[in-house]
């Protein structure tokens, strides 16, 4: 299957408006020919032969066919729109599930650009495409096929001259299709790497301010819309060289239609409403003639489109549910264990775990500890399957995480990631996006228990408040605690938090960790933090270093041991007293 056979698939539950728009068209077409036989009949019998009984009736045919060729445009345009937009309506959703779909280990080689490029820019080329290339191509091919019947029913000698034009026209077309496509598609390439620019710029803004870069990032931005002026110059150039052909081909057949109708008729082998009638067909070759580069132009731009989407339908998740029978426990315990696991991401040679091993009992918590780059991220990343290990493996309840279906073990995980993200929404909605039949006196108690509840309270609209995009109305601590009630609503067997107090100060710290402590009782939690305050209550401590388990134990014992547990305690310790004598000097 090729790009244009995939988009196809899209169209087919939709053919008969496709049918319908196609048909019209031909209807359309067939209608053109009506004026000139009415004005052949007119010139001949009404005005020449002085017959003005036909006058009433050359009217009602004329309004007849002003009725009809009204009805066909609308259906043409109608059915034609409504299949562009059908065709559009399911490629998005169907993108979208499929990004979906994709794995993590995928969006850390792509930029966010590109897929916004392909989602909108591109898949606008293909709404256009179904919603005017179909009629507009019938157009043009049964124009010239009537135009030429008619001519040759006329004359046949002027049909004849026609037709040997056609071999020129398709050298035309062949030719500028050869070339114009590789234009398009660097055209398309370029416009997503704007794309990416723009995405970037926007998105850092507040970098770019606050290093005083504006200038510099205009003048790369500018670098890249220059690039993709000098693409878009190429591909009109083409149009520049192939488009006067098609208007010289068709003024070469009129000018020879006007001379030799014009000696035909002076000779009397030819009347003069036939002459006006090819005139008029010969005057209406023109625009048929120049649409065959729109039709071309719609073609290249589309099949372009269609093969950077394609590329992206044809990117398999490297995450995938089992094929039979995925497993899906209800309910979930929690019980964790990793035997010899180790990890290396695809974008990276060196590993991230090495030989991991250990055991997570039900309601019991583990924290992690380690110096950046060690792997602490990588080990919670692996329990919600959201990246598959290289080697060894990861089992929840007894089954390994590739036995599960991804999703369902995903919905009894709460993650909190290091990163917080919040959506362009209100904060009730992005407290229940994990679980939105939750109640009101649920989402409510979750708040409170992550120490939000008080702050959103005095946003302007309380838990109505647009937080605005990733959250940039608030402060890092008051979006981490939005993150927290989110994956507390869910009320999850197992918990999963990702240095989820790095961003609130110490007194929150301390309401957040009472209320954790609380509310992860008889939960799996699997805590990572650089703060050992938030650590040593764990039941069992893990210290990672380049992905290797270093030391093991809790918090009492590991400070008895010589090792790089007992040297983060030191280090934090003597930065705390440093900074108490700070405040006290």
């Amino acid at each position: 299957m090729n790009a244009r056979q995939w988009l196809n698939e899209f169209a087919k539950p939709h053919k008969r408006d496709g049918i319908f728009a196609v048909g019209a068209a031909i209807g359309l077409s067939a209608l053109l020919l009506v004026p000139p036989a009415l004005t052949r009949i007119l010139v001949n019998q009404v005005l020449i032969g002085r017959d003005p009984r036909l006058l009433i009736p050359l009217i009602l045919a004329a309004l007849v066919f002003s009725v009809l060729r009204g009805a066909a445009m609308y259906i043409q345009t109608n059915c034609s729109e409504r299949l562009g937009q059908s065709v559009l309506q399911k490629l998005r959703e169907s993108l979208y599930a499929h990004l979906a779909s994709l794995s993590f280990s995928y969006y850390d080689q792509v930029q966010t650009g590109q897929l916004i490029s392909r989602l909108t820019s591109d898949v606008e080329l293909v709404r256009i495409y179904y919603s005017n290339f179909y009629p507009l191509a019938t157009n043009v091919a049964f124009q010239l096929a009537f135009i030429t019947l008619a001519i040759l029913v006329l004359d046949w000698r002027l049909g004849v001259a026609l037709v040997a034009l056609v071999p020129a026209l398709l050298w035309l077309i062949t030719t500028f299709n050869r070339r114009v496509h590789p234009a398009f598609h660097a055209i398309r390439e370029t416009f997503a790497k704007m794309t990416i620019r723009l995405n970037e710029s926007v998105a850092g803004v507040r970098v770019v301010k606050a290093f005083g870069q504006e200038s510099r990032e205009a003048e790369t931005f500018d670098h890249t819309l220059d690039h993709l002026f000098q693409r878009n110059l190429s591909a009109t150039a083409l149009w520049a060289q192939f488009f006067p052909l098609f208007d010289l081909l068709g003024g070469i057949y009129g000018m020879v239609v006007f001379v030799y109708g014009a000696w035909q008729t002076i000779h009397g082998t030819l009347s003069v409403g036939s002459l006006v009638a090819i005139a008029s067909y010969a005057l209406m070759l023109v625009n048929p003639l120049r649409q065959i580069g729109q039709v071309l132009n719609m073609s290249v731009q589309a099949t372009a489109a269609a093969e950077r989407l394609y590329e992206l339908w044809l990117i398999e998740p490297a995450i995938q549910a089992p094929a039979v029978d995925p497993y899906r426990p209800s309910p979930v315990r929690g019980h964790i264990v990793f035997e010899d696991v180790s990890l290396t991401y695809p974008t990276s040679e060196r590993p991230s775990l090495q030989h991991v091993s250990f055991e997570l009992l039900p309601g019991r918590s583990l924290a992690v500890l380690g110096p950046t780059g060690s792997g602490k991220s990588s080990l919670c990343l692996l329990v919600p399957r959201l990246y598959d290990v290289t080697a060894g493996r990861v089992l929840v309840d007894g089954r390994d995480v590739r036995e599960w279906d991804p999703v369902w073990l995903r919905r009894h995980i709460g993650f909190v990631m290091q990163e917080t993200f919040l959506f362009s929404a209100t904060v009730w909605d992005n407290i229940l996006f994990g679980r939105p039949d939750a109640s009101r006196e649920e989402v409510l108690a979750a708040s409170r228990a992550a120490q939000a509840d008080d702050f959103i309270q005095q946003l302007p609209r309380g838990y109505d408040t647009i937080v605005g995009e990733r959250g940039v109305g608030l402060s890092g601590g008051q979006r981490q605690r939005i993150a927290i009630a989110r994956a507390l609503l869910m009320d999850p067997p197992i918990v999963i938090l990702d240095d989820a107090t790095a961003s609130v100060d110490q007194e929150t710290e301390v309401l957040i960790q009472q209320a954790l402590s609380r509310l992860l009782a008889g939960r799996t939690a699997i805590v990572i933090g650089h703060r050992l305050s938030s650590l040593k209550a764990a039941d069992e401590i893990l210290v990672l270093d380049q992905g290797i388990i270093r030391q093991r134990g809790r918090h009492e014992t590991l400070l008895q041991e010589d090792g790089l547990y007992r040297e983060i305690y030191r280090v934090q310790f003597r930065d705390q007293e440093a900074v108490r004598r700070g405040v006290m000097g």
